[in-house]
């Protein structure tokens, strides 16, 4: 690997960071506004004749698809090209979502948001290594608050401009996803003028979650020493890997499916004329915001055991999100505010949930980057198969069926937690007190 001379400044680094949070923003508001618009798009494609859910999700699988492949390859593509270049080609092909608009077949227009899918999912982890490099340690905390809270900005962005302007969306897909895509050129645009490489400071915290001063008080936390190299033989054969990833694969579908594909599912089969799914979305996501926040200013000064909190808040965002489904019949408003609630309890807990991994004994970097990227590509597989499978039992079983299929995947997340092992102390307690219930945790 090439020496380079000639670094950029923190400035310059900032404005690169600046630039691919944008992107991955971008990409986050392509993705949800392309499922929000799917009936429109499936029409186009198929001359208004009714597809299956099948057909209809198939875009959501192939962008899950590319990230899982992403996943397992960006730190390579990092380390080979270096951040300029490997970035380039991420933004290149988050760029493919303006490129799908024109395609002439439905099977086209699939793999080109495939494509945007791998460039979204390649810039947050490219990101990483401008947070390392240029952001100072005292304000990297906030930086990863911004991370991740990043998909759901873009989520929210989209809910609430088609909230305010749907009836102009919906006249011609093209044209809308025309305008949530052009910003992926104009991006690229901004790259090739303003970036600067420089030398990969690979390091190992993932760039979707905080690693917290005060959860690394443990001696055997991450050793800049490493005991013995861990390899991905090892990393398949490491019964945590798969427990971590089954669970993450049931918080993934119970997070993912409010914000692409079950607003829309909803709507059409709800008996509920007030209930709109960009208001769905949108509730989901501000509470996500909140629940963010509130990791980082509570969670974050405390210590706690992991396990018990993690159950806690798992059966509590299943549990909101079940009565929210079974509300929206009734009450459009009930139903929103459950969602909204649920929504805080998958972020207040999910800085928590990718920390476990940095408070395993004798944990290091090499085992770190092989562990974090298997959990990413398992997790994002064990989704799309739910995904998958959600859209058969809709297809075949109906409505009420899917939404009892896409709770139970969910509860995965809780079953998989509870063979975590315990990384904190048993005498590091919190006492709670919840509708007069005393709670030790």
């Amino acid at each position: 690997m090439q020496t380079i001379s000639n670094s950029p400044t923190r400035k310059q680094g900032i404005i690169m960071f600046s630039i691919l949070i944008t992107a991955y923003v971008v990409f986050a508001t392509n993705w949800v506004a392309g499922s929000t618009l799917s009936k429109q798009i499936t029409d186009y494609y198929f001359n208004g004749e009714k597809v299956s859910p099948i057909i209809s999700e198939v875009v959501n699988y192939t962008i899950t698809i590319s990230r899982i492949v992403a996943n397992l390859l960006a730190a390579f593509i990092l380390i080979k090209l270096h951040p300029k270049k490997a970035a380039l080609i991420a933004l290149f092909c988050l760029c493919f979502s303006f490129f799908a608009i024109f395609t002439h077949s439905y099977w086209l227009y699939t793999i080109s948001r495939m494509i945007m899918g791998f460039g979204g999912s390649m810039i947050i982890v490219f990101i990483n290594s401008f947070v390392a490099k240029f952001i100072p340690n005292d304000k990297k905390i906030i930086t990863s608050t911004i991370i991740t809270a990043s998909y759901n900005i873009g989520a929210a962005l989209v809910a609430i401009l088609f909230l305010l302007f749907k009836k102009y969306f919906i006249v011609d897909w093209r044209y809308t996803m025309i305008g949530f895509s052009i910003f992926s050129i104009i991006l690229l645009v901004f790259w090739l003028l303003l970036s600067r490489d420089f030398e990969p400071t690979i390091t190992w915290k993932h760039p979707n979650h905080f690693v917290y001063e005060s959860l690394m008080r443990s001696k055997e936390a991450i050793h800049q020493v490493e005991e013995k190299k861990y390899t991905y033989a090892d990393g398949f054969k490491d019964r945590f890997i798969y427990v971590f990833s089954l669970g993450f694969g049931g918080f993934l579908f119970l997070y993912v499916m409010p914000l692409v594909s079950l607003p829309r599912v909803i709507a059409e089969h709800a008996n509920n004329t007030h209930f709109k799914p960009e208001v769905m979305i949108l509730t989901v996501t501000i509470g996500g915001l909140f629940g963010t926040l509130f990791s980082l200013l509570v969670t974050r000064r405390l210590d706690f055991r992991r396990k018990p909190f993690l159950m806690i808040h798992g059966v509590l965002m299943i549990g909101f999100m079940a009565i929210g489904l079974l509300c929206v019949s009734r009450s459009a408003i009930i139903s929103y505010i459950m969602f909204a609630i649920s929504g805080f309890f998958m972020y207040s807990q999910y800085p928590i949930y990718l920390n476990i991994p940095y408070e395993l004994p004798k944990m290091n970097s090499q085992r770190l980057t092989i562990m974090f990227g298997i959990f990413w590509a398992f997790g994002y597989a064990i989704y799309t198969l739910f995904n998958f499978t959600w859209s058969i039992v809709l297809n075949h079983m109906g409505y009420k069926s899917s939404l009892i299929f896409y709770l139970l995947g969910s509860v995965i997340y809780i079953v998989f937690v509870s063979e975590f092992p315990e990384t904190r102390p048993k005498t590091s307690n919190i006492k709670l007190k919840v509708f007069g219930i005393n709670f030790v945790i």
